[in-house]
């Protein structure tokens, strides 16, 4: 094993964890501001778990332009990887076999003037600017853990290189360094590795528990006749039923490519639930076969995005730690955007750093202006009047079962995001919410319907995918003969009580076929748990969705995972 060996140490005196949008725009406007006030570079190292800068960047993506404008008033001009800006949206309403248009576009929907872009590629254009301005990126370095001196944030360790699956070393073995900072930016996404452990051991969470809805996207190549360059539509039931939150976009991207996405919330009751099967049933309905029909697949992803608004917030700084973009909460559920405020969270922490430069000082007190900046901020009323959105959906669950499908509507209750007279408010001024994993029911408890889910679509891989094939069209790679990264605390209860009383949920939430329940006599109750780590997109939907939360996500060996090149 690997607990004594000896590590390289690196220290830097800021240290970002993630490439992504977020520490990016940190990295970029840092740089800026030490030049405009003339003080001198600190040593700046960015580090990324994919291969490449962008590998592992995932959205829809219809971002609001605001906070590129500001980080970057002439970023068209610089080249910025534009797809098309949006001039025609539009929200349907659907039934399994009907599409009615709404003939009001919800604000939180509207589009106009917003930019369709490739996350991929913007991140990567984004990185791109950042080594113009000197700034060094590693990508293939994946955060293991983070470290800690007493209660103070200090660095990460790397994980390491050439174990075998018993955690021995091979013959390529390579410790993981350890970097080591002043202050240490999580950008890791939603759920990260790292990020969570930090607010647990710091209790930094928010007041309530961060809620996360698992989106499935697929890029396809469609008959020319079919696109419409600046089209963004939104959808809304189908094929959900009343007890799950969630809905669908399409974006027409360049070279005749659409994105279609379908999002389904976390929260939802039965464990049959299924965020693929949801999209591939979603790709079956008339209005979208036509659109499809002809045309080919040729990228597929997944990954959960932070929907619980202002008040699931973590604290944003501690004593040599701070947390930008979906690390930090910077998503808003209501417009399905986060881009935009990503870039502004990135931002926010650059000035306070810059500050604590000036004044070498990166004490928590230093720190702390990061979240009055926020609050400042249009990022922040922004987050405010939509504070309640995704928490109303939970109230509306107590609306009589006639009245169901109201509960697709959050934001008819959440008055804020239609009317400003309420502020964000409501018609509840703070729904009480619980973690995404206590709303699943048991087996025992089930409706007819709930049990239903069970059965799935019938896949033909041309049109709609079983998980295999839609892992092959992410492109993802994972070296068999190393250690699980999808850490089971204990496979016992998957054998027994969660076989019992769930019926192995895990089978049906992951969308890349990563767990399996197979027969095996040895085993308790002859099933036994498989993990097909090599299949893992890196959503992060186990970690939130696991009733028994005794699946932890964790870092494979750098530069592992899904290609989301375009995406």
């Amino acid at each position: 094993m690997t607990e004594n060996v000896e590590r390289e140490r690196l220290d830097v005196d800021i240290l970002f964890v993630g490439a992504g949008a977020a520490t990016l725009s940190a990295v970029i406007r840092l740089a800026d501001l030490c030049e405009q006030s003339g003080t001198e570079m600190p040593m700046i190292l960015v580090i990324e778990k994919a291969a490449e800068i962008g590998g592992h960047q995932l959205s829809g993506a219809v971002m609001d332009p605001r906070g590129i404008r500001e980080l970057m008033p002439d970023f068209m001009e610089q080249g910025f990887p534009l797809q098309y800006e949006c001039d025609s949206d539009a929200v349907y309403f659907f039934t399994k076999n009907r599409a009615l248009r709404s003939p009001v576009t919800p604000p939180m929907l509207a589009n106009h003037g917003n930019l369709v872009v490739s996350l991929s590629d913007m991140v990567k254009w984004l990185g791109e600017k950042a080594e113009e301005r000197g700034i060094e990126i590693y990508p293939g370095f994946a955060a293991y853990k983070p470290l800690f001196d007493g209660e103070r944030v200090s660095g990460v360790q790397i994980q390491d290189m050439g174990l075998d699956r018993n955690g021995e070393p091979k013959a390529t073995f390579e410790p993981g360094p350890e970097i080591h900072a002043k202050v240490v930016v999580f950008g890791e996404g939603p759920r990260g590795s790292c990020t969570r452990e930090v607010v647990d051991r710091l209790k930094l969470h928010g007041d309530h528990p961060q809620a996360y809805e698992t989106g499935i996207k697929e890029i396809w190549r469609v008959k020319p006749e079919k696109h419409v360059p600046g089209r963004v539509i939104h959808t809304l039931f189908y094929p959900l039923d009343a007890a799950t939150f969630g809905g669908s976009w399409i974006y027409d991207m360049k070279d005749g490519l659409v994105s279609v996405g379908f999002v389904t919330g976390l929260d939802y009751t039965s464990p049959y639930t299924d965020p693929h099967d949801n999209m591939q049933r979603f790709k079956l309905h008339p209005f979208v076969r036509d659109l499809l029909e002809g045309g080919e697949c040729i990228r597929y992803g997944a990954k959960t995005l932070p929907a619980g608004g202002l008040n699931a917030m973590p604290q944003l700084y501690a004593e040599g730690a701070m947390l930008v973009g979906d690390s930090g909460g910077f998503c808003n559920g209501g417009r399905l955007k986060g881009i935009h405020m990503a870039i502004k969270s990135g931002m926010l922490c650059a000035e306070t750093l810059h500050d604590c430069i000036a004044r070498d000082d990166f004490s928590v007190e230093a720190l702390s202006a990061y979240r009055k900046r926020f609050e400042d901020s249009w990022a922040y009323d922004e987050h405010r009047q939509y504070r309640n959105f995704h928490a109303s959906f939970g109230w509306t669950r107590k609306l009589p079962q006639a009245l169901g499908w109201l509960r697709q509507l959050p934001w008819l209750f959440n008055v804020g995001a239609v009317a400003p007279i309420s502020g964000g408010r409501g018609l509840v001024a703070d729904p009480h919410t619980e973690a995404d994993h206590t709303h699943m029911k048991k087996l025992s408890e089930l409706s007819e319907h709930e049990l239903a889910l069970r059965e799935k679509v019938a896949y033909d891989n041309k049109y709609t995918f079983d998980k295999v094939t839609a892992v092959a069209l992410a492109g993802s790679a994972h070296e068999p003969d190393q250690p699980h990264h999808l850490k089971v605390a204990d496979t016992e209860v998957c054998s027994t009580r969660c076989a019992e009383e769930f019926g192995n949920p895990c089978e049906h939430f992951c969308p890349a076929d990563v767990y399996e329940m197979i027969d095996d006599p040895a085993a308790t109750n002859g099933r036994a748990l498989i993990i097909h780590h090599e299949n893992c997109v890196h959503c992060k939907t186990c970690d939130v969705s696991d009733p028994y939360q005794i699946i932890t996500w964790t870092t494979p060996q750098g530069g592992e995972g899904p290609d989301y090149t375009q995406m």
